[in-house]
């Protein structure tokens, strides 16, 4: 404020604003910096949201990626009698359940012991004192009847607080004395699982006695039925580990058949979740990529590779032939999932419907990964990203098992011991996993690896969207937010440039006007001298 206070003062300049119009000049480099950075930044931004997305489609791309995945299926039971309206049997399916029917005859349940107890005229009636038993599948609970619990509610409430699998419940039977009962069951069903209970009492003189007595109202029993002629018997009505993939739920005695089909509403919602992400990322890019002729304005990643190619790459992924496929469904577009002029993809329900009916296999293949073999001595274990789709001949030459690409004769060694190998580094077959049971030379029939639509749109966002895999999405994220950190120091080094150029016109300008301060008092000085000459000659005349 003191520097400005002697602004013009003498040179009756507007020296401020001078100053500030030099200023404003020399800051158009750090205006023109700031205009990159904001660029830049929108740039991140939009790299930023682009991965967001593609990591979101990805969660929808590994819903239908693998076989195991892609699969659904629903189990319907029937009875064998068209008016037999009892429900036998309920089955629930997971991912890894596959298309079957099986013959069904459940010839009882699996039940839990239930005991009953002596009658007791309330809730609140004293019961004996002693040791309480409770033995679960020959596992024996003993627990302390004394004052503190000595009545039918404190036995009930021990039992159930015993930590043992047994519940203990009133009944009132209705009689008219001693009405009230303990109804004590097992809370898990089978003959392993069979309960009993006593309450002993050390009475004087007496030795032990039962100061409650239990009847058996109902025995444990295990669950006995024939699945396929094969006779089974499990220790509860819920049955896991029967028929793969499916949990077998007994209702009643009975039979009938099981049906496990395709889940069709399943398999088309995951298709339509994967059509849906894919528009939505297309979409995405076309904006991201825009040209308005009109206006000659674009999207924020106009022209960027990166982006381009991974549009290019989505869209050959869709129109693209699906190599190692079993069935006549070679493209997406065969089973009613074609593009559109703008990129984007429908479906038409009934041609994938009609596809699904007539070979759920070769659509499944369609979208997800596979291996299949020609030879039972070799097993498909997996794959890796760089296992590229196709045929494999396998052979074992010198006790070492050996892969060549359908259509060539160069057989490249594999690695591993044991049983177990996969494909050489560097060939095609490179990360191809599999079993083989027989060391002896000579072939082994085929490995064919099959790679649909989801598969590879998984491997390509994985490329994308995984940071330890540095693919080109998260290098150009690196590249801006290093030349966002450039240009940060470029408008630091201009700023801290431009304070000691403002700083330098100050002390000029002050200067200036110091120097005009004394060449105005050494005029007024001259003046005034002048002025006394001059009346000096004036005087004498």
């Amino acid at each position: 404020m003191a520097e400005n206070s002697i602004f013009g003062i003498n040179s009756n300049l507007d020296t401020g604003g001078i100053i500030d119009n030099l200023v404003t000049l020399q800051r158009q480099p750090i205006t023109i910096v700031e205009a990159k950075r904001a660029l830049e930044e929108a740039k991140l931004l939009s790299f930023q949201d682009l991965k967001n997305r593609l990591q979101n489609f990805k969660s929808v791309v590994n819903t239908l990626n693998t076989e195991s995945r892609f699969l659904s299926t629903v189990g319907t039971f029937s009875n064998n009698s068209a008016t037999d309206t009892n429900k036998v049997a309920t089955l629930a399916t997971t991912s890894s359940a596959t298309s079957g029917t099986f013959s069904l005859v459940v010839n009882n349940l699996a039940r839990e012991t239930k005991l009953l107890s002596n009658g007791f005229a309330s809730t609140s009636t004293t019961v004996e004192t002693g040791v309480l038993k409770l033995t679960v599948g020959g596992k024996t609970t003993q627990i302390k009847i004394d004052n503190n619990n000595n009545s039918l509610e404190g036995i009930r409430l021990a039992i159930n607080n015993s930590g043992a699998n047994i519940q203990a419940n009133f009944l009132n039977d209705g009689s008219s004395t001693n009405p009230v009962k303990l109804v004590i069951s097992a809370t898990k069903t089978g003959v392993e699982n069979s309960i009993s209970v006593s309450l002993t009492s050390d009475l004087f003189g007496a030795g032990q006695q039962h100061a409650m007595t239990f009847t058996e109202v109902q025995a444990a029993q295990n669950a006995s039925f024939t699945l396929d002629g094969v006779a089974v018997t499990k220790g509860s009505n819920t049955v896991t580990d029967v028929i793969s993939g499916a949990a077998l739920q007994l209702e009643s005695a009975g039979s009938g058949t099981l049906t496990l089909t395709p889940d069709e509403g399943a398999i088309k919602e995951k298709i339509q979740n994967y059509v849906d992400g894919f528009n939505e990322i297309m979409e995405h890019l076309n904006r991201e990529l825009a040209l308005t002729k009109s206006t000659g304005e674009t999207g924020v990643l106009f022209a960027n590779f990166t982006v381009q190619n991974l549009q290019q790459t989505l869209r050959e992924i869709i129109t693209d032939k699906v190599v190692g496929v079993s069935g006549n469904f070679e493209y997406l577009s065969q089973i009613g999932i074609r593009t559109q002029s703008d990129g984007s993809l429908t479906i038409n329900d009934g041609d994938l419907s009609t596809a699904i009916a007539s070979n759920i296999e070769n659509v499944t293949e369609l979208f997800s990964s596979s291996g299949t073999t020609t030879n039972s001595a070799v097993t498909f274990v997996g794959f890796t990203s760089k296992t590229e789709p196709g045929t494999y001949n396998v052979r074992v030459s010198n006790g070492v098992p050996q892969l060549a690409a359908s259509g060539t004769t160069t057989f490249a060694d594999a690695v591993g011991n044991g049983n177990f190998f996969a494909g050489a580094a560097d060939t095609t077959s490179e990360g191809l996993n599999f079993r083989i049971g027989n060391l002896s030379d000579g072939d082994y029939g085929t490995i064919t690896l099959s790679v649909g639509a989801a598969q590879i749109t998984n491997r390509v966002l994985a490329r994308l969207t995984d940071a330890s895999l540095r693919g080109p999405l998260e290098a150009e994220i690196d590249s801006s937010k290093e030349a966002l950190a450039e240009f940060d120091q470029t408008i630091n080094d201009l700023e801290e440039r431009l304070v000691l150029f403002e700083s330098n016109l100050r002390d000029r300008f002050t200067n200036l006007e110091v120097v005009l301060g004394r060449l105005n008092s050494q005029r007024d000085a001259f003046d005034s001298s002048i002025a006394g000459i001059q009346a000096l000659f004036t005087g004498n005349k």
